[in-house]
């Protein structure tokens, strides 16, 4: 009978394997392949109308050196740059375009390319730079590019582009560079773009642009160039241009910004000369008061024909008061009068405002914005203005009661559709945790786009989770409840109140919450370099101590969950892609805390199997339970991933699908060298640090949990090491790096400093065993004796169980 049941298992085990070669192999297919890449291209061009000969030479354009065309360096492989500019280029852009999935370059500047934009250029998600410049662009770009969510330069320079610049463009919170100069734009500067933290380089000028300078925009510490000369802005030079760290190079010539020289004093004093190469140009404007004098060179600033009493350069000769035109020296293109400009203004209905642009009018006069439609139509009689406002007023409430009645009955189905379910009743009053922001549904609406599928970065064990931008600019992520993750109120309400008091370095910070509507929404901090899994698996590797601090940072996260959180926190699944890294890779652990039913973590035992296989507790199987020393085997499956650079499940690897069963050996016959990843065998490694850390992670992924370590034994053995490897490996850390671990070693020495309410009894014991960087006898007899267990104790009929 056992005969039969280990065949079972074994053909079992052999079919899954086959199930999963078949879908990697399916994965494999659906790549495009340079030929299929070479059809799209020559599509895309005979759309166009144009051929080139060299393409015709031959079918892979990575092989074949096309004009215009780059591969990646590596692969061969993939086209990631169109270069088309100059071609003779004539009307839209083919929809083909969106086929070209690994593009991260397209030039198609200098030809005549014109409306409309497809929306499949939405599709190239690889995008980070755009060159539409010089075309026949009549409209804004398409808020597709949205799902360009990598873009880093968009150019559009010089084309006819019409209307307001697009409110979403301020949701590119990866561009550097928008260049959207001489067009026919007109209305205000969008209060949206001060959440572009990244950029660089803005180009808006020769446009019809009105209003003031929001004052929005002084968080954009990054900014170097602001050109924005020849349109109509206007108003106070504001004092927050004076402190932006980085800007070089500001132009705003030709404008209507008026006031004391006072501003314009404090701006130059205040300013960046530090560079050869720096300006502030605020010639022709409508500026007043005695003619300012700096001590800064004339080519840096210019601030002549404007409005000063004892002027004599410049487009007129005494402050502007005479109609001029001249070329020379600061090209005024516009006729500047002084004294008719502060008299439209004295007289006008909005006094602050400065005079539109032709064939415009005042429709914001708070921010002073000019657009194509008038605030104050032609007045009508007394008795049509009091018909007209009646019959207008029961339209209006009409239409709006209609609206009320739709929203209330279709919008809320269609958003638990997609999240979670409603509670079962309102509940009673509920005082919310101090340490947490409750936000409304509208406003996490706004900071998604009305949960987007551009903003949607993943799912979890609790739900969607999007990408945020607050009004404030500050990045956010949001964890919209699915059906399966979302609780009932009182559920809900306790969970927050346990997660508000979870305060760690190493714990994804929760920022705030959303009820509204029955929905369930958490906002945590955004974690700028993503999580461990694409770092470890990706493109970009971490180094060896980037590492080594990861695996510390991951088990002072735990052990705090573990020990001093009260009551204590089974994390339930631990695994790379709940490993999220700040800017400095400092490790947080994401997904903490987060279940159905909370009364069973003050148990320290879970019932509801989260994990994920391979890193699930193996003795889950037998007791059905998980327990604190479950996240202990995660752990340990993390640091062997760490060390490796393999996968925990691997069907390549001869010797070993599952990752212990292809260390273990290998280790103990050719120590850290023959596991050692690949990437970090090329650069300098602590030998002995690594060797260790190895140890602590097999003594933790033991089948029987009374074998494994508690997280604080462990620190108890890495936290020597952590200093080690910053003395001897100083030279390989990131300088940021190691600056922030020794600014806050001593913090984290005693994680009981975090904890809300710690514990005062013993914490959990998972027996008698503990490890030390002597204990080498797990690697003789022990080795086997784990190998064994493992392939016999690991029950793949019951993981499959599990999954179905």
């Amino acid at each position: 009978m056992n005969s039969m049941t280990n065949f079972a298992r074994i053909l079992l085990r052999q079919f899954s394997y086959l199930i999963i070669l078949l879908i990697l192999g399916a994965t494999l297919s659906c790549a495009q392949t340079p030929v299929e890449q070479g059809t799209v291209l020559k599509r895309i061009t005979a759309d166009w109308g144009v051929r080139f000969s060299d393409w015709e030479a031959s079918a892979d354009p990575c092989v074949g050196n096309w004009s215009g065309v780059t591969c990646d360096i590596q692969t061969k492989s993939r086209v990631t740059h169109l270069n088309l500019s100059g071609q003779g280029l004539r009307g839209p852009i083919p929809s083909t375009i969106g086929e070209l999935v690994y593009l991260e370059g397209l030039d198609l500047a200098n030809n005549n390319v014109s409306d409309p934009m497809p929306g499949e250029i939405g599709k190239l998600v690889h995008l980070k730079v755009l060159n539409l410049s010089t075309n026949n662009f009549a409209s804004p770009p398409p808020d597709a590019l949205l799902k360009c969510n990598v873009l880093e330069t968009l150019l559009m320079k010089e084309n006819s582009i019409t209307g307001q610049l697009p409110l979403w463009i301020g949701q590119l919170v990866t561009l550097r560079t928008l260049d959207l100069s001489q067009n026919k734009l007109w209305g205000g500067l969008p209060l949206e773009y001060g959440n572009l933290l990244n950029l660089v380089n803005m180009y808006l000028w020769e446009n019809e642009l009105s209003g003031f300078l929001p004052s929005e925009w002084n968080g954009l510490v990054n900014l170097e160039i602001l050109q924005m000369g020849h349109n109509y802005l206007t108003g106070n030079i504001p004092n927050w241009l004076s402190e932006l760290p980085k800007a070089r190079d500001v132009v705003f010539s030709r404008n209507q910004f008026y006031g004391p020289a006072s501003n314009l004093t404090k701006l130059i004093v205040n300013g960046n000369f530090t560079s050869a190469i720096s300006r502030w140009l605020f010639d022709c404007n409508y500026l007043e008061g005695d003619w300012p004098t700096f001590n800064v060179p004339t080519v840096q600033v210019k601030y002549f024909s404007n409005c000063w009493n004892n002027e004599t350069d410049g487009c007129a000769t005494i402050g502007c008061n005479q109609n001029a035109t001249q070329d020379t020296p600061s090209n005024c293109s516009r006729i500047y009068n002084c004294p008719n400009f502060f008299e439209e203004r004295r007289v006008s209905q909005f006094i602050e405002c400065s005079p539109c642009p032709p064939s415009q009018f005042i429709t914001d006069g708070t921010r002073c914005v000019c657009g194509r439609d008038r605030v104050d139509k032609v007045s009508k009689t007394p008795v049509e203005a009091l018909i007209g406002g009646v019959v207008g007023g029961i339209v209006v409430i009409i239409f709006a009661a209609i609206l009320i009645i739709l929203i209330c009955r279709r919008k809320p189905a269609l958003k638990y559709q997609q999240f979670g379910r409603k509670y079962e009743g309102i509940g009673d009053p509920w005082t919310v945790p101090k340490d947490l922001d409750r936000f409304t549904l509208q406003e996490l609406e706004r900071a998604t786009n009305n949960f987007s599928e551009e903003y949607f970065i993943g799912e979890g064990g609790f739900g969607k989770v999007y990408r945020g931008v607050l009004p404030d600019g500050k990045v956010v992520a949001i964890k919209c409840a699915s059906n399966e993750g979302a609780q009932g109120q009182t559920e809900f309400r306790n969970e927050l109140a346990l997660l508000s008091r979870l305060h760690h370095r190493h714990l994804c910070a929760l920022e705030g919450f959303c009820d509204e509507d029955g929905l369930q929404l958490l906002v945590y901090e955004f974690m700028v370099n993503g999580d461990l899994h694409q770092n470890l698996f990706g493109k970009s590797s971490l180094n060896a101590a980037q590492r080594f601090e990861v695996a510390v940072g991951i088990a002072r996260g735990l052990d705090y969950l573990h020990s001093f959180a009260n009551p204590p926190v089974i994390h339930r699944d631990i695994k790379p892609s709940n490993v999220l890294l700040d800017e400095y890779n400092v490790a947080k652990l994401a997904d903490f805390g987060i279940s159905k039913a909370t009364p069973e973590l003050h148990t320290h035992i879970s019932t509801r199997p989260v994990g994920t296989i391979g890193y699930l507790d193996p003795d889950y199987f037998r007791t059905n339970q998980l327990t604190i020393a479950s996240d202990v085997f995660a752990f340990g499956i993390v640091i062997l991933e760490l060390v490796t650079g393999q996968r925990v499940f691997d069907t390549s690897r001869l010797n070993g699908i599952n990752l212990t069963d292809w260390v273990i050996p290998k280790f103990k016959e050719g120590g850290i060298h023959a596991i050692i990843d690949p990437r970090l065998s090329e650069t300098n490694y602590d030998a002995t640090l690594f060797t260790n850390l190895t140890e602590v992670g097999l003594k933790c992924s033991k089948i029987d949990r009374n074998d494994r370590p508690t997280m604080k034994e462990v620190l108890t053995i890495l936290e020597p090491y952590a200093s080690r490897a910053l003395k001897e490996n100083s030279s390989s850390l990131n300088p940021k790096w190691s600056t922030e671990y020794f600014k806050n070693k001593s913090l984290f020495e005693d994680s009981r400093q975090f904890a809300p309410n710690s514990m005062n009894g013993k914490p959990y014991n998972s027996g008698e065993s503990s490890i030390n960087s002597h204990d080498t006898n797990c690697f003789s007899t022990e080795a086997s004796e784990d190998l064994a267990a493992l392939k016999a104790g690991f029950d793949f009929e019951a993981v499959f169980r599990e999954i179905l």
